[in-house]
């Protein structure tokens, strides 16, 4: 017996978040630390920022909003 699914939507792991530019800095909205900007990489599925200090991801949209 076969267990294969096949989904007539397929998942998408990755969203299509918006990049800044490399060299890019971004302060925390939450806690004002200086953020982390992630590599672009196909197998990183994170948001491009990363505050260490409050332990948060933020993308470009939430940023502007």
């Amino acid at each position: 017996m076969s267990n294969d699914q096949n989904l007539d939507n397929s998942v998408k792991f990755r969203p299509d978040y918006q990049w800044p530019e490399k060299g890019s800095e971004q302060d925390c909205p939450r806690c004002n630390s200086a953020m982390q900007l992630q590599e672009n990489l196909s197998e990183y599925y994170g948001k491009p920022w990363w505050c260490h200090a409050c332990q948060w991801q933020f993308s470009e949209e939430e940023l502007k909003s």
